[in-house]
Parts: C-alpha cells; sequence; structure tokens
C-alpha cells in the first residue's frame, strides 16, 4: 500500500455529497490537529481513479436521487444504514461500453472516518475495495489480505465477519464498518441500476 501524507481535502473532493457535513467537520479537524494523530492518506482522488481504471477508459460521474423506496430496499438487502438519498458513482467506459464502476465513500470506524473505494465490474462483482484514508491507530486498520476478502461475486450478506467475512481481532468495528460500506454499494447498485432499467 502506498504510504505518505497529503492534505486531507485532496482525497475528500472526491467523497460523495451525503458526506456533507461529516467532510466538513473532519477537514476542521485536520486542520487544528497534527497529521500523525489523524492517521494517514493514502491515496488521492486522481490516484483513486487510476487504481479502479485502467488508461484509454473514459470515466464520468453520476448521481442517481434515491426514493424513499429505493433507500428502505437498499437498507433491508445490505442490513446496514443508508445516510443519504444521492448514491454518487464513477462509471467507466472503453468504445462507448461500460466496463465497470467504482465508489469512494467514507465511514466512521471507531471515532474517526475512513475513506475506502470500492471497485465493481460491469457484472457488480467486487473487483477492489481500497483504503484511501484511515485516521484511527494503525493498530486497527485492516491489511491489503484482509481487503481482498470483500472481493468477488458472493452472496451480499456474506460480505460480513463471521459470514464469508473472517473477523480480526482487535478490530471489530473497522472491519464491520468496511463490510457494512462494501454491502451498501452492492446493494445501491443493484437497486439504482434496476430502477434506471
Amino acid at each position: 500500500m502506498k504510504k505518505g501524507h497529503q492534505p486531507m481535502s485532496t482525497i475528500l473532493r472526491g467523497v460523495t455529497q451525503w458526506h456533507h457535513w461529516t467532510v466538513a467537520l473532519v477537514l476542521c479537524v485536520w486542520l487544528m490537529t497534527p497529521q500523525a494523530v489523524l492517521g494517514t492518506v493514502f491515496y488521492a482522488k486522481d490516484e483513486a481513479l487510476h487504481i479502479a481504471f485502467s488508461e484509454g477508459v473514459e470515466v464520468s460521474e453520476k448521481t442517481v436521487v434515491l426514493s424513499s423506496d429505493q433507500r428502505e430496499a437498499i437498507e433491508q438487502i445490505s442490513q446496514a444504514k443508508v445516510s443519504s438519498g444521492l448514491f454518487h458513482f464513477f462509471e467507466g467506459k472503453r468504445n462507448g461500453e461500460v466496463i465497470g464502476y467504482a465508489v469512494i465513500d467514507s465511514r466512521v470506524m471507531r471515532t474517526n472516518l475512513a475513506v475506502y473505494m470500492v471497485v465493481l465490474s460491469k457484472t457488480l462483482s467486487v473487483e477492489k475495495v481500497v483504503l484511501l484514508a484511515f485516521n484511527e491507530p494503525s493498530e486497527y486498520q485492516p491489511t491489503d489480505a484482509w481487503l481482498k476478502r470483500l472481493e468477488g461475486n458472493q452472496p451480499i450478506e456474506e460480505i460480513a465477519p463471521g459470514q464469508g467475512v473472517p473477523p480480526i481481532a482487535g478490530s471489530t468495528l473497522s472491519v464491520h464498518g468496511l463490510s457494512d460500506g462494501v454491502r451498501v454499494v452492492r446493494a445501491s447498485f443493484e437497486v439504482a441500476l434496476k430502477g434506471a432499467q
């Protein structure tokens, strides 16, 4: 995983609108607190999108306004909270054909925010889960090997610690937060894209 500190504002530009107030708070704290206390930003938005999509792919940003019924359906499928009626994602196309999607999102792990990206194929299989910023102590950070366990096309309900994903002693809240986030992304695509058809 790429190391090094970058300004928090760089990565949080790519975080979706439904975290507006949370992001504003994080930026205020970032300005007043030493970076070593808050943790590390691993990838900026542009770097993350290069990881998600190869050269020659046309990337566009899209936002779907979710109805109350759609939000309820996403929460039912994912068994996790949906915090907004806006679903924001990046769509990749090559030669006019959709090849995949990416979502940059954030969740509170223990007491602080983590920013992550979920990359999906056009069939909605999870291809990558990448931590972009982690603002908890490093001992609570899931490893790259654990993040790979979130990949694949397993049933959504199995993307959970103790189901298809192993728990990590000492990182319970982090692994639950990230697995919740991936389930919500999967469910959001299934519900939002179905509604658009």
